[in-house]
């Protein structure tokens, strides 16, 4: 992992709502993922509701995930045990970073009990990209944004972070 830079940087963040029910209008987890980046100072580069089987879902990510204007992916929904969207990402990932499906469920069972054992929340390295896949629901997205996704995109972290590992272009 990269040192923490005296420096912010605004990255770029793509963000991914996985739903067949979800539409602009009322797509709650994906308005908060948005509303949390931005208040961090980082930037919207792309949004879009999308639903589908692991390699629709897969080719929609490895397009994002090749696009010089995205500096991160976030997604959410689709990460339920019988859900597509690990196995969708999973041939995408160069590195893995279990530290965060772990500290996921460490926090979810503070917080919903041994039900956050359902959700297969994770991150990984994608093509040089952080790529987070989180749970559907706002509450659960409300926990990863702000326990863990916010302040590892921030490069001022102490004393390392994700972002860091992002490079500049």
């Amino acid at each position: 992992m990269s040192q923490a830079s005296d420096t912010p940087r605004r990255l770029r963040v793509a963000v991914l709502t996985y739903s067949n029910r979800r539409t602009a209008a009322d797509d709650g987890s994906g308005d908060l993922i948005r509303a949390r980046l931005t208040t961090a100072g980082h930037l919207i580069a792309a949004s879009a509701i999308r639903h589908g089987d692991a390699a629709t879902m897969r080719e929609f990510l490895r397009a994002w995930l090749a696009d010089p204007g995205v500096d991160a992916v976030i997604s959410n929904g689709g990460t339920g045990i019988t859900d597509c969207m690990p196995e969708a990402a999973a041939p995408l990932v160069e590195h893995d970073i279990p530290g965060f499906a772990v500290l996921f469920q460490v926090l979810s069972l503070a917080d919903i009990g041994s039900s956050g054992m359902l959700s297969r929340a994770q991150a990984g390295l994608a093509n040089g990209k952080l790529l987070f896949l989180l749970p559907g629901s706002e509450n659960g997205c409300r926990l990863a944004m702000d326990r863990l996704v916010v302040p590892q995109l921030d490069t001022t972290t102490r004393p390392c972070s994700l972002a860091g590992l992002i490079a500049d272009e």
